[in-house]
């Protein structure tokens, strides 16, 4: 049997998307038959072409629409656009990536790495992305003072005008299954407090009781 030979490589595409819109992506990434000429892709390699055309076209990275659409969303009674603690953001954006993981669709959406922290499961980028996000003048970060030391602060991020008109267009081209998943996670961990959280992870994810220790109160 005459051996097939697939070269990995990257082609331009047209999908269509959640709404039944087509939608043109580049860059996807593809497989190559060198006898045939014909092109394989995967379908989470082209659900990431689709998260990453939109984040593109509003002008940030693929991993963004994780947290502006976990800051968008409206909690029960509580106001939308904005997370008063960053240790709420770091374990709904953890919680995000799980249940989408649970789902089996975990691949299909650019998401930040998680690092095993004293504080718990932590993105490794947010902080970063966060202030990059002030600069573009979509969200504020301001840190309130709840104790007397220099580390008794907690991060309040909110999505400014700016900020919530782009959550609002980004919200309208996002995958139903990302929208579902990311309010309830919010809805779920939005009112713990730091000591519920990490008993939760402790429970849902017993293999960070080693490494989760501390209480998470940025």
């Amino acid at each position: 049997m005459e051996k097939v030979e697939w070269t990995k490589t990257k082609i331009e595409m047209d999908s269509i998307d959640w709404r039944g819109k087509t939608i043109h992506l580049k860059d996807v990434p593809a497989l190559r038959n060198e006898t045939t000429g014909k092109i394989r892709v995967y379908p989470s390699d082209v659900a990431c072409a689709e998260f990453r055309t939109i984040a593109e076209k509003h002008g940030l990275e693929p991993r963004d629409l994780a947290s502006i659409g976990m800051l968008y969303v409206k909690p029960g009674p509580f106001r939308e656009g904005q997370v008063h603690y960053k240790y709420h953001l770091n374990k709904m954006l953890f919680y995000q990536w799980k249940r989408m993981e649970e789902f089996g669709i975990s691949e299909t959406f650019p998401h930040d790495e998680f690092e095993p922290a004293p504080r718990g499961p932590v993105p490794k980028n947010l902080s970063a992305d966060l202030e990059r996000l002030e600069k573009m003048g979509i969200v504020n970060l301001k840190y309130k003072q709840w104790g007397k030391m220099p580390k008794q602060a907690s991060l309040e991020t909110e999505l400014t005008s700016t900020g919530l008109t782009i959550a609002e267009k980004i919200w309208g081209e996002v995958p139903e299954p990302f929208k579902e998943i990311t309010l309830k996670v919010k809805e779920n961990i939005f009112p713990l407090d730091p000591k519920t959280i990490r008993e939760r992870v402790h429970r849902d994810y017993p293999e960070y009781k080693k490494t989760y220790v501390e209480l998470d109160t940025d």
